[in-house]
């Protein structure tokens, strides 16, 4: 399929840009660019899953999440400097 559209003359450098530093024409990447995100999932249920599915059958609260993973969080940027977890 072939499409033409308008776009700022700021939007055209920064894709020119782009594909110069991967070494395609602007329109082939600009074709990928809108291949990649025409594959995109449109719900935070077709991108988790599972994953959300398991979360609400836990019956945790979005707070209870929230702490678990900034624990988590926090635990592995100890690992990363070479502390022991807490």
């Amino acid at each position: 399929m072939t499409i033409r559209v308008s776009i700022s003359a700021e939007a055209e450098a920064k894709l020119r840009e782009k594909a110069a530093a991967v070494g395609q024409d602007m329109a082939d990447y600009a074709a990928g660019v809108l291949e990649r995100l025409a594959e995109k999932a449109d719900s935070l249920h077709e991108i988790s899953g599972p994953l959300s599915d398991e979360f609400k059958a836990s019956g945790m609260t979005d707070d209870q999440l929230g702490s678990l993973l900034e624990r988590a969080k926090h635990e592995m940027r100890a690992e990363h400097r070479g502390q022991p977890r807490s």
